[in-house]
């Protein structure tokens, strides 16, 4: 076993290794009933990261699944720039096997935009199910971690002044290979805290801990990972210095149309987090296209209805920032749909910037949650 250390160059799977909140994921609530993440084309798992620049957020998103249940991955980040200059945007595919979703013991959690498309025997998004197998039925499971980062020289180099444990010269960095065993931390699963379709709710989660690697190279490992044999996903770990953590996971639903209605019908509000924009900025993501769409078929639907299109920020950055950010995060927002069909007189705007969160803002994950965008009925 031993702890190798390579020159980052691009962005830990997911979320990026930058500093994450070290407070446990996990919530006080039990776990909610019949709450299941399926493994479908479409399913994105959304990890948020912060540094000075501010807190940014970077997805994996299943593009495809092969009729033998291998996957098709793509990993994506609008990533700060330490210098203040524009957010630089990455992108990485990458396809596990079917067999290693069923048998692989190596989570490769870091990769690098010259890499291999495929790593034989590893998983990613989460570890494989005979991984969970083990844990649910000895307490324990013997993995290897992956943080092997190497290959073309300068493509990502800039991040390195962003990270904490930089130099600020560009010096190299190590993350965790090592191989070793997890054991459970708690003996049943513990609650999970994350948005999921725009719900907040708690998933089942085993919390198991180890320690890898030898010597004084030895680091902790702290790991939360989804109690579902068909996808057992990472929901937040503490691999040494690399953290991760995930804050929304989205995946294709029939009726959104319809939850959507309803919660305008009912309570005259409804909350998205599935419309997304560029880092600190207002320029709406093309991810977005499906929430757009779904507002646009429930306001054809209801030709009487007039809303309010509200924006919502977290409270990095300052109040006099972020109440322009929000309200132009609005206005997009209403462009976009008159764009594609609602009148602009049914469509008013505001920006709160950071004066209505919905959670804390002293955590990573809560200001994600207070990033949004919402709607209300006249």
């Amino acid at each position: 076993m031993q702890v190798s250390a390579r020159r980052f160059l691009l962005v830990l799977l997911a979320a990026g290794s930058l500093a994450l909140s070290t407070r446990a994921a996990a919530a006080t609530a039990a776990p909610s009933a019949g709450t299941k993440i399926p493994l479908v084309k479409g399913l994105t798992v959304i990890g948020a990261a912060s540094e000075r620049q501010g807190d940014y957020e970077s997805s994996v998103t299943v593009d495809s699944i092969e009729t033998d249940g291998s996957l098709h991955l793509t990993t994506a980040a609008d990533v700060p720039d330490a210098s203040g200059g524009r957010p630089r945007a990455v992108s990485v595919t990458r396809s596990v096997r079917a067999s290693d979703l069923k048998d692989g013991r190596t989570y490769k959690y870091m990769y690098y935009t010259g890499g291999e498309e495929e790593y034989p025997g590893s998983t990613s998004m989460g570890t494989s199910t005979a991984v969970l197998s083990d844990l649910r039925a000895r307490g324990e499971a013997s993995v290897r971690l992956d943080g092997e980062a190497g290959g073309i020289a300068g493509m990502m180099s800039g991040l390195l002044a962003m990270m904490p444990d930089a130099d600020g010269k560009g010096a190299a960095r190590g993350y965790l290979t090592a191989s070793g065993t997890l054991r459970l931390a708690d003996p049943k699963p513990v609650p999970y805290r994350v948005i999921v379709n725009n719900a907040v709710v708690s998933l089942p989660a085993w919390h198991v801990k180890g320690r890898f690697g030898e010597g004084d190279e030895a680091v902790d490992v702290e790991w939360f990972i989804l109690d579902d044999p068909k996808n057992a996903l990472s929901l937040r770990f503490a691999f040494g210095k690399d953290k991760l953590e995930i804050v929304r996971i989205e995946f294709p639903v029939e009726n959104e149309a319809k939850t959507l209605e309803n919660a305008l019908k009912e309570s005259k509000r409804a909350v998205l987090y599935g419309i997304y924009f560029d880092f600190a900025s207002a320029t709406i993501k093309p991810q977005s296209e499906a929430v757009l769409r779904t507002i646009v078929d429930v306001m054809k639907k209801n030709p009487e209805w007039v809303l309010v299109v509200e924006g919502h920020t977290d409270n990095i950055g300052g109040d006099v920032k972020n109440q322009d950010l929000s309200s132009r995060r609005a206005a997009a927002v209403k462009a976009a749909l008159v764009e594609r069909g609602v009148a602009a007189a049914r469509l008013n705007t505001s920006g709160y910037g950071a004066s209505v969160p919905r959670e804390t803002n002293t955590t990573l994950a809560g200001r994600a949650r207070n990033r949004r965008v919402e709607l209300t009925r006249q």
